[in-house]
């Protein structure tokens, strides 16, 4: 993979990390991978009954706007709950892949192509937040390690977003089912948590 593939993907997500540290969750929204965006705003409405009958569309139309509700409540609710993000850190890329296959036809010769469309790249990062225990009343720091899934469509320099911190292998998978297998091919940074002692 290009290094500057892997530079571009890395300012992309400091850029989102700014955003997510200034409360501003609806850029999460409008960064999301449409794909990915796509299935949680059908999986937010998708058990709701007083949807029946209605089209794919519609309730992907509203499943994104209850999406984009959820979002924006993200800020008062950590508030609410005694939580402030304190830092979010952006690091090297651990690696990339060449993703979603597409399949077409040479003008000229009429014989079957198929080329790889988009760029992949995990790039780990690092929140830190501040929690008042509801019980004691007393502030914990806590750090939380995690990455972004950045993609990019070749030859732009639009970068979309999804946030590894709760996907599954599976999940990763059913978005990109050419990802390699093997973990160490793969690269996916760690995840985790822990209290931050002084």
């Amino acid at each position: 993979m290009p290094q500057s593939v892997l530079d571009q993907a890395e300012a992309a997500t400091k850029i989102l990390g700014q955003q997510v540290l200034k409360g501003n969750y609806s850029f999460s929204f409008e960064r999301m991978y449409s794909r990915c965006k796509k299935r949680a705003a059908i999986r937010l409405v998708s058990k709701d009954p007083s949807l029946r009958g209605k089209s794919e569309e519609e309730k992907e139309r509203i499943g994104e706007a209850k999406l984009v509700e959820k979002l924006t409540e993200i800020p008062s609710q950590m508030r609410k709950n005694g939580i402030t993000m304190l830092k979010f850190e952006v690091f090297r890329p651990s690696s990339g892949h060449e993703v979603f296959l597409g399949r077409g036809q040479n003008e000229k010769t009429g014989k079957a192509i198929q080329m790889y469309l988009e760029w992949l790249v995990f790039v780990p990062t690092r929140a830190e937040y501040r929690i008042i225990d509801p019980a004691t009343r007393v502030p914990k720091r806590i750090e939380r390690l995690g990455y972004q899934v950045a993609i990019v469509k070749k030859g732009t320099s639009d970068w979309y977003f999804i946030d590894g911190s709760n996907l599954t292998k599976a999940e990763l998978r059913s978005f990109f089912p050419r990802l390699p297998t093997d973990q160490e091919l793969l690269g996916l940074p760690k995840v985790g948590g822990a209290e931050l002692k002084n």
